[in-house]
């Protein structure tokens, strides 16, 4: 069980006294225990390391409060013993006797990486694209499911893979075959893996976790791309952004927008408007796909139907909403398209858009604005038919993300 992040400050800083009472960690786990080694990791931060048996056993003694004064007066171990278990003690394995140990863990390993390209550590990134997984799908009975999205979406990507030239090391790109041409070459791209989620905690813990991920990893000239999830983890991303610079929200999507009264501090699909909207930085919301029941009083909420799109004058509809919007985040719920088989959720097969009117609406949202960041959603891999929709996703990131860097 291994983290993308370097170790965590310890809870309690060594003193210098060796009479100091120390306590195993409660926070430490056993992942593997052999005759010669021992593989221990902190659960509340992801830190995991090997160590010799003896070591092991010397740590355990520690079960029961103790000075490190015993250790280094015993004939039996010896300085060595003691340097080594100050280390221990350095990484988190043994804290003060009434210290106490808080979750800071952030990142989880992914398995596989995004078209597998490289992984990001838990530091400032270099890289043109960032990706993050948000495996969080509470917020939206509809998208049950959706947290395994991430962890899907890298497995189907790794049938279109991220690859460099050999004498440059610049990344290739892709080829699009819808617009017979190149795309995203030169654009690097990193995987930091998905945000730690503790499951029953409080949707404003992982929100958090998901700000200070983007903290610590986003260079200045980064892409934060988050894969859900539910509609909900695009507030955490738009609301870090926000904070810099003046963005717009365009989010691509089939679900209705609600005239329900809006909870304080619990973003839903139905109530992300408002709340970004509540944002000092985000100076309008646009809303392309069905939305029914619709809150067309809200300041600054514009909302275009696939079916207006497709009309004369739909897309100059979208044009003139974005006149006005140097910066924009893109949110994609991959149920705007119609699924493979059709569907039984109610909406008509009209509401939602063809694959090349997708395509060809991110191109025009990255033609006339920045895109600055965005997310896709809405990826359930238990539904039917699971294998073609996620590649569709793919092309759709790609597309999105072509839109974002071939400017």
């Amino acid at each position: 069980m291994a983290d993308s992040q370097p170790s965590a400050v310890p809870a309690e800083a060594p003193a210098a006294s060796e009479d100091v009472r120390l306590v195993v960690s409660p926070a430490m786990r056993v992942e593997q225990l052999d005759a010669s080694a021992a593989t221990i990791f902190l659960q509340s931060d992801g830190t995991r390391i090997r160590i010799p048996r003896a070591l092991y056993g010397l740590l355990l003694e520690f079960e029961t409060p103790r000075s490190m004064r015993v250790i280094v007066d015993d004939v039996r171990y010896g300085a060595k013993a003691a340097t080594a278990l100050e280390r221990l003690r350095a990484k988190g394995f043994l804290v003060g006797e009434n210290a106490t140990v808080s979750s800071r863990r952030l990142l989880t390993d992914a398995p596989v990486r995004i078209f597998d390209a490289p992984a990001q550590k838990l530091e400032t990134s270099r890289s043109d694209v960032v990706v993050l997984g948000v495996a969080y799908d509470l917020s939206d009975r509809s998208a049950a499911g959706a947290r395994a999205g991430p962890a899907a979406l890298r497995d189907a990507s790794l049938q279109i893979l991220y690859d460099v030239d050999r004498q440059n090391g610049r990344p290739l790109g892709w080829y699009d075959t819808d617009r017979r041409r190149p795309i995203l070459r030169g654009v690097t791209i990193a995987d930091c893996g998905d945000v730690f989620v503790q499951r029953g905690e409080e949707q404003a813990a992982v929100f958090a976790r998901v700000e200070e991920v983007l903290g610590k990893v986003m260079g200045a000239d980064s892409l934060p791309v988050l894969l859900g999830g539910d509609a909900s983890i695009a507030y955490p991303a738009i609301h870090w952004l926000q904070a810099r610079q003046s963005i717009a929200v365009v989010r691509i999507a089939v679900d209705a927008r609600g005239r329900g009264p809006v909870h304080p501090s619990f973003v839903s699909p139905s109530t992300l408007p408002a709340h970004t909207l509540g944002l000092a930085g985000v100076t309008r919301y646009v809303h392309l796909g069905a939305a029914e029941a619709a809150d067309q009083d809200l300041a600054g909420f514009s909302v275009l139907s696939a079916p207006a799109l497709r009309e004369a004058g739909g897309e100059a509809a979208l044009a003139r909403c974005l006149s006005d919007c140097r910066h924009v985040y893109v949110s994609v719920d991959i149920r705007s398209l119609e699924p493979p088989g059709g569907s039984d959720d109610g909406v008509a097969p009209s509401e939602r858009f063809a694959y090349a009117e997708l395509h060809r609406l991110l191109g025009l949202i990255g033609a006339q604005c920045q895109i600055v960041g965005m997310d896709l959603g809405g990826c359930i891999p238990m539904a039917r038919c699971w294998g073609v929709t996620s590649m569709t996703a793919l092309h759709v990131l790609l597309t999105a993300l072509s839109a974002a860097k071939d400017r």
